[in-house]
């Protein structure tokens, strides 16, 4: 018999995400109130930019995917963010409509800054996959293989892929990219890309292309407005969710401005969830947002279970790492640290030996009322708080006023569950989703009115720990590491016992929001006053005023 003998290498070992799968329901709910708009979808001109340019070199003969072809498209889509920076430069104002998130701008902001009115760059000193002064982007595609294709694809505004070739499609592709045609100097554009030279003035006298020209551009801007608001040629019912939750950003806009606030993510994330503003009043939406919003505020929801446990998981490895105590099971890891100080202080606060549901019974007398939501107490301000102390400095202090502000956060939630039998409402899961995703809202629904209710505060700290904690955390990386071959443990046995590879904060999910409101900044529905506030224009009037009509 024929034996051989080899090393096995070990898995890289890599950050990762979601170390607990406890966002994964979090980003499914988003990912259905925001289709066609993803988290590295940051400028709508990307939209018709990536066609256009596709079916523009296609006009001028670069027909073939082939290395002629990919290096003309490279030094395209670093022309185009070269643009943008030295228009930021040149008209002044403010610098995100101009060049915020454009593709390759770390690297290509100071070549546009340092170029005076007599140099020149070289766009290959930058577009080059290989030999490259400095490369402006990794990727094959540039900024269109890394982030836009998915989402092109799927509006089928292109098809194909990076291996086999890009087209533009004529139903609806190459119909952006004529009217962007109209809009732009082709030639001179192209001139530059075949010259691989341009200069400061060259850069000026393309200014059209930068985004903040985008409202100047009638046929592409007319087209694109049509495709995020849902109408027109991208009229479809199942796309219905993304224009309303765009009007729903444009309205919670306008009745912000009368409250002097800014809408932020953390703002939109404290009225979805409470249906109210943070003044308290009642963030009242016409009916056709009714579902939309509800379907927001179960994402809100989700989104503060998840933080609590993020931040449980936290403070365990954060104590345990600091410790310097080895254990060789995670059962003795938790019994170890529900004896420390800090935890037995968390426990005297929210009371050690009272039961889960008595500690519901008496959050009447300091549970804030649900619109209420800025209170300090409420289950979305403990939330945020959470959130910043796990990012703060690490102390038995800050770990002790997380576990209560976690204990006090499940607790409120618990105290607004209704009575509904799908604790998703009618947001409907695939079949054994969440025997992947075992921290949910229906699960938790379970817990709070069967498993919780005659435990006492510390058995619930301790089944939390162990369930919720190092035991499913261990399930989720090895699950990961058949799959991806990487090591995503934040804990993970070892001769030296559990062995802590480091204690990761608790961390939002992104709903998308930057960039949906950067969509509208960009297509014009929000508009800056000259105060500096952001308001809904006429565009963004009328998109409200659509409804669901087509």
């Amino acid at each position: 018999m024929q034996v051989e003998t080899a090393w096995v290498k070990a898995p890289s070992q890599i950050g990762g995400l979601d170390h607990l799968a406890v966002q994964a329901p979090c980003i499914n709910i988003y990912s259905r109130l925001l289709p066609g708009i993803t988290n590295v979808t940051d400028r709508a001109r990307y939209y018709s930019f990536y066609p256009w340019l596709i079916w523009a070199l296609d006009q001028a003969g670069y027909t073939q995917y082939d290395d002629t072809f990919i290096e003309r498209f490279r030094r395209a889509d670093c022309l185009y963010s070269l643009i943008a920076e030295r228009h930021a430069i040149t008209a002044g104002g403010n610098y995100e409509d101009h060049a915020a998130a454009m593709v390759g701008s770390n690297t290509l902001a100071t070549v546009a800054s340092s170029l005076d009115d007599n140099g020149e760059v070289r766009l290959s000193d930058y577009s080059l996959r290989d030999g490259a002064k400095a490369r402006y982007f990794l990727n094959r595609l540039g900024g269109l293989g890394q982030y836009y294709l998915g989402v092109l694809r799927e509006l089928n505004i292109l098809d194909g892929d990076t291996t086999r070739g890009i087209k533009y499609t004529r139903q609806v592709g190459e119909q952006i990219a004529i009217r962007v045609d109209a809009g732009i100097n082709r030639k001179l554009f192209l001139a530059a890309v075949d010259a691989d030279a341009v200069t400061a003035a060259d850069l000026e006298a393309l200014s059209a292309f930068c985004p903040c020209q985008l409202v100047k551009s009638a046929g592409e801007h007319d087209i694109l407005s049509d495709l995020f608001f849902v109408r027109g040629l991208f009229y479809d019912k199942e796309t219905l969710p993304r224009r309303r939750t765009l009007q729903s950003l444009l309205q919670l806009t306008e009745l912000l401005v009368n409250e002097e606030e800014e809408v932020t993510e953390a703002t939109f994330r404290g009225c979805a969830y409470t249906s109210s503003l943070p003044s308290g009043t009642a963030w009242v939406v016409p009916p056709s947002l009714a579902g939309n919003r509800q379907k927001w505020a179960l994402y809100a929801r989700n989104e503060i279970l998840s933080i609590a446990v993020q931040g449980l998981f936290y403070v365990l490895l954060d104590a345990y790492e600091a410790s310097g105590i080895r254990f060789d099971a995670s059962a003795q890891v938790v019994d170890w640290y529900l004896a420390q100080p800090e935890v037995r202080e968390a426990l005297g606060t929210v009371g050690r030996q009272r039961t889960f549901s008595r500690c519901l019974a008496d959050s009447v007398g300091w549970l804030p009322a649900l619109e209420h939501w800025r209170e300090p107490s409420h289950e979305a301000a403990l939330m945020e708080h959470v959130v910043q102390m796990s990012r703060g400095s690490k102390s038995p202090d800050t770990r002790t006023a997380i576990i209560v502000a976690v204990m006090r956060i499940l607790i409120g939630l618990a105290s607004r569950a209704d009575d509904q039998a799908n604790a998703y409402g009618d947001l409907i899961f695939d079949k054994g989703y969440f025997l992947y995703y075992p921290i949910n809202l229906e699960s938790f629904s379970l817990h709070e009115n069967h498993t919780w209710t005659g435990m006492t505060m510390e058995e619930v700290l301790r089944w939390l720990l162990s369930h919720w904690g190092i035991d499913l955390h261990l399930r989720v990386a090895l699950r990961k590491l058949r799959g991806q071959s990487k090591s995503t443990f934040r804990i993970r046995p070892s001769d030296r016992g559990m062995e802590v590879i480091g204690a990761p904060s608790a961390a939002h999910s992104r709903p998308r929001f930057n960039q949906a409101l950067r969509v509208l900044k960009d297509i014009g529905a929000l508009e800056q006053t000259s105060s500096g506030v952001w308001q809904p224009s006429a565009l963004g009037v009328s998109v409200m005023e659509l409804g669901d009509a087509p």
